[in-house]
């Protein structure tokens, strides 16, 4: 619930600006929807969003996503433009499942801004209120988006590697 509510939060600020940006721009630039970059890509997810001003000098990527024990680490980049903010979601099964209502949102990422890297740890929030158990057949997705200047949002998804133990 806590998740359907930040991700519901992040959209409407992402078409807000979106809006914002497409009264002050003249309109006269187009955005891709993704399902016309995938069209563009031949078919495959590039795993980015675009606002009304594409910039294609922005991009996060993820270097590793794996289980250490019974956390998941993730590590990545960026690079280009101004970033305000990366944020991350550990899904089971695929970015297009289910998130999971494991791990513990109070723990945020960790920017390295000299290096334009960033880690993400989910840990478990037992006894948190909406926590469920992991499934220890199930595979688990990380899906991170990053926030540029000028309202710039692009994302990048990665299977996570291995499986929990303990």
């Amino acid at each position: 619930m806590v998740l359907f509510a930040v991700l519901l939060l992040f959209l409407a600020s992402f078409f807000i600006s979106t809006a914002i940006l497409r009264s002050m721009g003249g309109g006269s630039e187009r955005a891709n929807t993704p399902s016309e970059e995938s069209a563009a890509a031949g078919g495959r997810d590039t795993g980015s969003v675009n606002s009304e001003r594409t910039r294609t000098d922005v991009d996060v990527t993820i270097s590793s996503a794996r289980w250490e024990g019974q956390k998941v680490v993730v590590k990545g980049t960026w690079k280009g433009g101004e970033v305000s903010s990366v944020h991350c979601d550990l899904w089971e099964g695929s970015v297009s499942g289910a998130p999971t209502r494991w791990w513990d949102r109070s723990v945020g990422t960790q920017m390295g801004w000299s290096g334009r890297t960033f880690t993400q740890e989910f840990v478990s929030d037992r006894g948190g209120e909406d926590w469920e158990p992991l499934d220890p057949l199930a595979s688990y997705d990380v899906r991170c988006w990053a926030g540029f200047s000028g309202g710039v949002m692009t994302g990048a998804s990665a299977q996570v590697e291995g499986k929990p133990t303990g």
